[in-house]
Formats: structure tokens, C-alpha cells, sequence
């Protein structure tokens, strides 16, 4: 019913606890053509809702054409970013595609998120991009791993999620990969 699909390992962040090794795009990622069959056989199966993810789906220059394709069969699409670089010319790109909703990643207050992402600057780019998609009209969250260094910023963060535009909250425990 709900497929979470990395459609790239493109990033443009070094986050301390990438289970997928995130960075450079695999060597033979699906092309467009393969992922729009994809998007076909999801169709086909029932799929309801589709999380695209990578690394950095924006990354993909045919990510739009992917949600295109995703919406066009009714189903729900979102996606689940860093926002390091989702830029509001992606970011209205996306939503004329018809992406309904984001998971931005946060992982605690400025200095941690950025030491945890591996780039200094990824906590302010993540928060203005959770209030651009909320003032966008996206269904907006956000994620966090947790792990003894993040529950002090926990209180913190909650009340700057909120005020950035979250509706909801994802904790997740790290686990070292």
C-alpha cells in the first residue's frame, strides 16, 4: 500500500549515520523509462502512496516526470529530504508535478544537525525548506534520528519544527550501520 522507493543515491549531504552509503549516484541507476514502469506496476499492484527518497531524489533530473507519473495514477506522493538544496525552483517545479507532501530530515538544534549531516549551513537550508513547503501547500513533517547526543535538543526542536510549518513528527533510533 505505502512503497518508500530510493530512487538515487545522489546526496549532497555526509550524514554520520547513512545506512545507504549515500553520495554518488550508483553506476546503473534505473533510467527515466525504467522508472516510469515502475511507477506502472505500482499502479497495477494497488500501491496508494509513494515516499520517494535516495540520497537526494532531487537530485535525479527526472524526478518530476517521476511524480508526474506517480500522481497520474491517484496515488499519493511525497518526499523525504534533507532539504539541503531543494530549492524554490525545485521546490515549484515538484509541486506543479503534483507532489502533495514532505518529510524534512532534522536532527537537532543548528550545531548538532550540522556536525550529524556533515554540512555546516544543512540545519538553516532544512528549516527553510520545511517553510517553503508548507507555505506551498505540502503536507509537511519532519524527521529525526535519535541517540543519546539528540535528546537534550529534542524540546527545543519540537518547538522550532512547529513553528516552521510542521504538522508531523517522526522519531527515529540510530542505528550504527
Amino acid at each position: 500500500m505505502h512503497v518508500v522507493w530510493e530512487i538515487t543515491l545522489a546526496c549532497d549531504l555526509k550524514c554520520l549515520h547513512c545506512g545507504s552509503r549515500a553520495g554518488l549516484r550508483r553506476p546503473h541507476e534505473l533510467s527515466t523509462a525504467e522508472c516510469l514502469d515502475v511507477v506502472e506496476h505500482l499502479a497495477r499492484l494497488g500501491t496508494r502512496e509513494v515516499s520517494l527518497i535516495g540520497g537526494e531524489a532531487y537530485l535525479r533530473s527526472d524526478w518530476t516526470r517521476i511524480v508526474r507519473a506517480i500522481r497520474s495514477h491517484g496515488m499519493y506522493c511525497a518526499i523525504q529530504t534533507g532539504g539541503r538544496n531543494l530549492t524554490p525552483k525545485r521546490m515549484a517545479a515538484a509541486v506543479a508535478a503534483g507532489l502533495q507532501g514532505i518529510l524534512v530530515s532534522i536532527d537537532g538544534m543548528e550545531a548538532l544537525h550540522d556536525r550529524l549531516r556533515g554540512v555546516r549551513g544543512s540545519f538553516a537550508r532544512a528549516l527553510g525548506t520545511l517553510r517553503r513547503a508548507k507555505a506551498a501547500g505540502l503536507k509537511t513533517g519532519v524527521n529525526t534520528q535519535i541517540g543519546s547526543q539528540t535528546m537534550a535538543d529534542l524540546p527545543a526542536l519540537m518547538d522550532t519544527i512547529i513553528a516552521a510549518g510542521a504538522t508531523h513528527w517522526q522519531i527515529q533510533i540510530t542505528d550504527a550501520m
